[in-house]
């Protein structure tokens, strides 16, 4: 009777141990295919924010017949808009493919990867530049000491969801083609053009016949028109 209870104390405790080992497995297997998942999510959304930014690339590249690819950051969504209040976080804007190339569109987007729900948006932030040495000192509006800077833009890519930290991407990008005219005389008005970023066209600046005497000339105006 002895040796009978002595054998089922060594089974409970075998059981015990057995269970304990169970349970510590199953939150193990647990730990994993989470820490898998999240990273899995992380990379999707590093992946979304990646393309959001390539496309804000494009956009700024994508000189056309109807504006310079620039003036669509710039003045978004498509060289219309305005400098201050079309930008800014209260003013996010996405890329949609229309008509073949990346154009933004207002507001945030909602994307759907493998059964999970991201949100994107792209943020446009104009630049302040410090008056002194010209390095980037801030967002608009620039404090004193410091000036817009309309030839760069602060270009932040957020991608979130829910229950998981925001992937954010930020860049700097900057103006780097512009229209141009084509002047071949020192009287008279544009010759040809305005041409756009990406023309083949000669627009270097020259007089080909007229003489103009610089020493006579005290001040020069560019008229708009």
């Amino acid at each position: 009777m002895k040796n009978k209870g002595q054998i089922l104390s060594e089974l409970l405790i075998a059981i015990a141990v057995g269970v304990v080992l169970a349970v510590v497995g199953a939150q193990l297997i647990i730990v994993s295919l989470t820490s898998t998942k999240t990273s899995k999510e992380k990379s999707e959304a590093i992946g979304l924010a990646q393309e959001g930014m390539e496309a804000t690339r494009a956009i700024i590249r994508g000189n056309d017949a109807t504006s310079q690819g620039w003036n669509r950051i710039y003045l978004p969504p498509d060289g219309t808009g305005n400098a201050s209040t079309s930008k800014g976080t209260n003013s996010p804007w996405h890329p949609e493919i229309i008509g073949n190339v990346w154009q933004l569109v207002s507001s945030t987007e909602t994307i759907v990867l493998a059964g999970e729900t991201y949100t994107r948006k792209i943020i446009i932030e104009n630049v302040c530049r410090n008056d002194t040495d010209g390095t980037i000192s801030g967002i608009s509006p620039c404090t004193g000491g410091n000036s817009d800077d309309p030839t760069t833009q602060k270009i932040t890519v957020s991608v979130s969801k829910t229950d998981a930290p925001d992937v954010n991407l930020i860049a700097y990008m900057s103006r780097y083609i512009n229209e141009s005219m084509l002047q071949t005389g020192w009287n008279g008005g544009l010759n040809d053009g305005p041409f756009s970023a990406t023309s083949t066209t000669n627009t270097n600046y020259g007089a080909n016949t007229e003489t103009t005497k610089l020493d006579l000339i005290t001040e020069i105006k560019l008229k708009t028109q």
